[in-house]
């Protein structure tokens, strides 16, 4: 999606959506006195189009996603400090010990985000069908309807998705009076299907594109069919069966396939394995981007990083290293890296044959990398000596490393574009770095597991492998029956548990690593898989060394922290074992920790909600 903040400054929009727009849910129902009364923004389509502008802002809120949070929760994320591990933040601690409840601010401040996202969808929808209502059959009533329904959609879904095993407030009208406000929640089911109406009608009357033939011109980027057929495929595909959650809906592989291939065959989408073009500034809105957030770190300066509608983030000041650019508050967990490190390189693809400085002959050396180019676009290692990581020259002389912090997120960080975050425009608070929230790559990701379902291995491990090829790594099975001829194969026989096994706990997480909304939890929860992931992380422990090389600039030899990350303990005891979720293991209750409780600020505010 190219939702580009930058296009709705130039045409006026954003300095509307800030002058315009309600975002406290107590003056929910009040005219703001310093703008227009609501009633002049439904005099025409024209005016209305402000108002769905302001809904798409409601997407700028951190909380709507809770990045870090859920990085957290799941196997995938270490809650750091300054001062490096072992030790934690106190930040953290609840969501990495699984000690969380529903006082957590974060907890409130999602469901709090998402319904304020539901309640501007529903002032356009009611704004179109009231005051607008004789013009719903021209195009752009039909657009901006479809656009308006899809949000309120996204937001539902991801409260479904999220808190209360799916029972959550459907919010299908703007509240007047109190009794409006305080509704119960639905059943999932009911929830569910008011969720696969507004995809539905998004889906029918959403444009494939937005260019000139258009009805409105002006709104290129904004909300397309693609995104609502992705969402569409997600609601179909994401459910639990009733095997692993008693109270689950049983997932529809079929019609998920189907949406599926239609992103693949119909909207020009391409996989792109280029570490220059994929998690950086030059590779937004790439070829394989389907949905993404769209920050800017030079507007609106006068808002606090701490505003919700500024329309820059703050997850690059969480994961970049150091202590005035970054807090590396959110790092990879051990076992997660350490995958990473190892992913198997293809020595056929010429995009991994390297020249290093050998460190014994202080000579030019041509070698196969041994740091592939998912990892180098995905993380910053110690030992990746062919990507820069903020200024030039090799990551082992420029990046601060922790003594035992061995791995740096690097898909929210502006590592490409500035030599610390403190360069950034506005400081390291604040980052103009896209969120990727749907790609390609999920995409066939889903299709293999769809064909696993059908028993179809050869279908899985053609999907699997085109993400792989796309990475220069190693594919699976057979060169036989491969489709890359000119690849190299691991050669081993795979069944339909050992495809499932590698999909659910080395390609989808090292693929799609803290993106998106709650991938990895909603993953491992509809696999039934959360316990085991956390026992797998568990019982493996590791340790680093001392990394040595030569930086190829200066010509000397670097020696640096103990931030290579070995398997196993140190036999030499100047290293302290490295294991992560072990206390998450011995905490995880499926009733409790599955989905996140009902807030206890709309519990105390809201006496008909409900259980």
């Amino acid at each position: 999606m190219k939702l580009n903040i930058k296009e709705l400054l130039k045409y006026g929009w954003y300095v509307a959506l800030f002058a315009s727009c309600i975002s406290c849910t107590d003056v929910l129902n009040e005219d703001n006195p310093n703008a227009k009364p609501k009633k002049d923004y439904f005099t025409s389509l024209t005016e209305s189009d402000k108002v769905l502008t302001a809904t798409y802002s409601a997407l700028l809120n951190h909380y709507n996603l809770n990045i870090m949070e859920e990085a957290w929760r799941s196997d995938l994320g270490f809650p750091s400090i300054s001062s490096g591990r072992p030790a934690l933040s106190s930040n953290g601690e609840p969501w990495y010990f699984k000690t969380y409840t529903n006082s957590q601010k974060e907890v409130n401040k999602k469901w709090e985000a998402l319904y304020i996202g539901a309640f501007r969808a529903n002032q356009l929808i009611e704004g179109l069908e009231g005051p607008l209502g004789d013009m719903k059959d021209n195009e752009k009533w039909i657009i901006q309807m479809a656009q308006a329904r899809l949000l309120r959609g996204i937001f539902h879904f991801w409260a479904y998705q999220t808190f209360n095993n799916g029972r959550v407030i459907i919010r299908d009208k703007v509240p007047v009076e109190l009794k409006e406000f305080n509704i119960p929640v639905s059943s999932k089911e009911d929830v569910r299907a008011f969720i696969l109406s507004d995809f539905e009608y998004a889906y029918e009357n959403l444009p494939a594109t937005w260019g000139s033939s258009a009805a409105d011109e002006l709104s290129a980027g904004r909300l397309n069919k693609a995104i609502a057929t992705m969402f569409l495929a997600n609601l179909y595909f994401l459910e639990a069966p009733a095997s692993v959650d008693g109270d689950g809906i049983e997932p529809d592989y079929e019609k998920a396939l189907t949406f599926y291939q239609e992103i693949i065959n119909n909207y020009n989408y391409q996989l792109v394995g280029d570490p220059e073009m994929m998690f950086t500034r030059a590779g937004e809105f790439n070829k394989e981007a389907i949905f993404e957030i769209i920050y800017d770190d030079n507007l609106r300066p006068e808002l606090d990083k701490f505003d919700e509608q500024s329309p820059s983030n703050r997850m690059a000041r969480y994961c970049a290293p150091g202590t005035k650019a970054g807090q590396r508050a959110m790092t990879p967990t051990a076992w997660l890296a350490y995958k990473y490190k190892t992913e198997q390189i293809d020595p056929l693809d010429t995009r991994n044959k390297a020249t290093i400085i050998d460190f014994d002959t202080e000579e030019e050396v041509e070698v196969i990398r041994d740091i592939s180019l998912r990892a180098s676009a995905s993380v910053a290692m110690v030992n990746d000596l062919y990507t820069n990581y903020y200024r030039s020259g090799i990551t082992p002389v420029v990046a601060t490393f922790g003594k035992y912090e061995f791995s740096y997120f690097k898909k929210y960080t502006n590592h490409d574009i500035v030599t610390s975050e403190a360069n950034l425009p506005k400081g390291a608070w604040y980052s103009g770095k896209n969120i990727t929230i749907h790609r390609l790559s999920e995409v066939y990701l889903n299709v293999a597991e769809c064909y696993l379902q059908k028993g179809d291995v050869a279908m899985a491990l053609k999907y699997i492998n085109d993400v792989r090829a796309k990475w220069g790594l190693v594919l699976l099975g057979s060169s036989v029956q491969g489709h890359h001829s000119d690849r190299t194969y691991d050669e081993q026989v795979y069944s339909v548990d050992a495809v499932m096994e590698h999909l659910m706990f080395t390609e989808k997480p090292l693929e799609l690593a803290v993106e998106g909304h709650a991938i990895r939890w909603i993953d491992l929860r509809r696999w039934g898989k959360i316990k085991e992931a956390f026992l797998r992380a568990g019982s493996e422990v590791y340790h680093t060394i001392q990394f040595q090389c030569i930086d190829p600039d200066t010509g000397n030899k670097v020696k640096r922290n103990r931030a290579d990350l070995q398997m196993g303990s140190d036999p030499t005891n100047k290293s302290i074992d490295i294991i992560d979720c072990v206390d998450a293991y011995y905490n995880y209750i499926p009733e409790v920790h599955d989905y996140y409780p009902l807030p206890l600020e709309e519990i105390i505010s809201n006496p008909n909600l409900g259980q």
